[in-house]
C-alpha cells in the first residue's frame, strides 16, 4: 500500500526552500536534490545531481516510473529510444515530477519533460542529473523541446542558489563530508539586492562574457582578443578554470603555484594552477558584476586550488572563455530568472562564507 502524501506546497507562498544536500572532498563539492515521482510512496525518493552546466532533468531509470500504478494516467512517452547527453539510451517523457521542500510540502512540476534513461551508458552508469541552467534559446532533442525543470512553473520562476560555508560543506580530513544546510530557494517576484544579465545566446551552457582576471592583486590581459569568449556557471564545485590559447596566463610563473589535477590530463593542454586569490569581472554587453575569491580562512583542505589555466581546457568544450566553477557560489546567492533568461549575482557577507 502506497504511504501518504505530503501536503502541497500552496501558490499563494511569495517564496519557499528546498533542501541541498553536499558531498564534498578536499577542494571539490558536489550538490544532490531528492525528487519523487507522482503516484510513489512518500518515504521514497531519487537523489539527483544539481547541475547548472546542463539544462535538463535526467532520470536513472525509466522502468521506476513505467511500474507505477498511475503511469498511463499521468505520464506520457513522447519521443523513444534517444540518448541523453552523458550516453545513456533514453525516453523523453511528459509528466509529473514533485520536489519535497524544507517545511515539509511538496512543490510539484505539473508537466516537466525529460530524460528516463532505459539502460545504462559507455561506462556502465545511469545518468541522475537535475540541471538547472538556462540557455537562450531552448533546444529540442529529437523534435521535442526540452527545459530544465524549474522552468516550468511560471508562477515561480527565480531561482536562488545558496551554498553553506565552506567550513561546514569541507572535509576536514581525507573521506567525503556529506552536509545538510544547502538550500534553492523559488521565488514568484524577484528578490532585492541582486545584479542581473542577460545570458549569451546560442551556447549549450548558461554562460556570460567574462570581462577581466586578476590574480594575487595582479591585473592579468586575460581574455584579451579571444573571440566571443564565455564565462560559463557552473554551480558544481570546483576551481575556476579556463583556456588561454593566445598565453595570457598560463605562460606565466605566477605565485603559490600547486600542482594542477588530475582531471586536466589527459585532454588538457599546458596546464598551470594556483592557489592564490583572484578577482574576476563578467557581465553582459552592459552592466558588469566583479567578486574576489580569497580561500585563505577556508578550510585547510580548501585551500590549495583557486584556478586551473591552460592552453586549452578540455573541460571548456572547445569553448572560448572559463568556467567560473562552483568555488564563485561559495562567494556569490545565484538567481537564475528562467523566464527572461537572465542570471543574478549578489555578493556574501563574510560570516557567510
Amino acid at each position: 500500500m502506497l504511504s501518504a502524501r505530503l501536503p502541497q506546497a500552496t501558490v499563494t507562498e511569495a517564496f519557499f526552500d528546498i533542501p541541498l544536500t553536499t558531498v564534498s572532498l578536499q577542494s571539490n563539492f558536489d550538490a544532490y536534490i531528492n525528487i519523487r515521482y507522482r503516484g510513489a510512496p512518500s518515504d521514497s525518493s531519487v537523489q539527483l545531481l544539481v547541475d547548472t552546466g546542463n539544462f535538463s532533468l535526467i532520470v536513472p531509470e525509466y522502468a521506476a516510473i513505467a511500474a507505477l500504478p498511475n503511469f498511463r494516467k499521468d505520464y506520457t512517452v513522447v519521443a523513444h529510444h534517444v540518448t541523453e547527453p552523458w550516453g545513456c539510451p533514453a525516453h523523453i517523457v511528459r509528466g509529473p515530477i514533485d520536489i519535497p521542500t524544507i517545511n515539509g510540502a511538496i512543490y510539484e512540476i505539473p508537466n516537466c519533460v525529460f530524460y528516463a534513461c532505459t539502460g545504462p551508458n559507455k561506462a556502465g552508469e545511469h545518468t541522475a542529473n537535475f540541471g538547472a541552467g538556462r540557455i537562450s534559446p531552448w533546444i529540442p532533442s529529437a523534435g521535442v523541446m526540452i527545459q530544465a525543470p524549474l522552468a516550468y512553473n511560471p508562477a515561480y520562476h527565480y531561482a536562488q542558489f545558496n551554498y553553506a560555508p565552506a567550513r561546514k560543506i569541507f572535509a576536514a580530513g581525507s573521506e567525503p563530508l556529506i552536509a545538510e544546510g544547502s538550500s534553492l530557494t523559488l521565488f514568484k517576484t524577484m528578490p532585492q539586492g541582486y545584479k542581473m544579465f542577460d545570458i549569451v545566446k546560442n551556447r549549450m551552457w548558461m554562460s556570460l562574457i567574462p570581462r577581466s582576471l586578476s590574480i594575487g592583486g595582479i591585473a592579468t590581459a586575460w581574455p584579451g582578443t579571444l573571440t566571443s569568449p564565455i564565462a560559463m556557471v557552473d554551480t558544481g564545485g570546483g576551481p575556476v578554470f579556463l583556456s588561454d590559447p593566445n598565453g595570457y596566463v598560463y605562460k606565466s610563473n605566477w605565485p603559490d603555484q600547486v600542482p594542477s589535477p588530475e582531471w586536466t590530463s589527459p585532454g588538457s593542454v599546458s596546464c598551470q594552477s594556483t592557489r592564490h586569490d583572484l578577482t574576476i569581472s563578467l557581465g553582459d554587453e552592459s552592466n558588469l558584476f566583479t567578486y574576489h575569491i580569497d580561500t585563505t580562512n577556508f578550510p585547510s583542505s580548501v585551500q590549495g586550488l583557486t584556478l586551473v589555466m591552460c592552453e586549452l581546457c578540455y573541460y571548456m568544450m572547445g569553448n572560448q572563455g572559463m568556467n567560473i566553477g562552483g568555488l564563485s557560489a561559495l562567494f556569490n546567492y545565484i538567481l537564475i530568472d528562467y523566464a527572461s533568461a537572465k542570471i543574478g549575482f549578489k555578493p556574501k557577507v563574510l560570516e557567510l562564507v
